[in-house]
């Protein structure tokens, strides 16, 4: 299956151990956001800006699963979170804390502890 990874920046290292995890079990990831340089301030980089949103959006809604890495101080994220819930594509959220967003709840998603729930799920 193909999967879209999203964590919050900064955050990378996490991000990266849950797409190994994915790619070990035999899946794909649609686009890794970890492999582009940050590129904030964003307002001074709007060329390179505009190319990373147009790869990212087109990595979410190539995949057949969205997983979340939540985190509070996540902006981005929850961006890519819409553009999945708004493809109908599947979302699981690997968190153990309180929702951080109504759209935990819809019925497109599902809060997990952990990637083994989303390999053991999809494979």
């Amino acid at each position: 299956m193909k999967f879209f990874v999203s964590g919050k920046v900064g955050d990378d290292d996490i991000t990266k151990t849950v797409m190994r995890a994915l790619k070990g079990a035999g899946h794909e990831i649609t686009f890794d956001w970890t492999s582009i340089e940050h590129l904030g301030p964003y307002d001074k980089n709007t060329a390179a800006c505009r190319e990373a949103a147009i790869s990212e959006t087109c990595g979410v809604k190539n995949a057949d699963v969205f997983v979340i890495i939540a985190h509070d101080k996540g902006v981005g994220m929850y961006v890519e979170l819409g553009i999945a819930i708004g493809a109908g594509i599947p979302v699981r959220v690997i968190t153990k804390v309180e929702s951080r967003t109504m759209f935990f709840h819809h019925p497109l998603v599902r809060k997990i502890n952990s990637i083994e729930e989303v390999i053991e799920e999809f494979s």
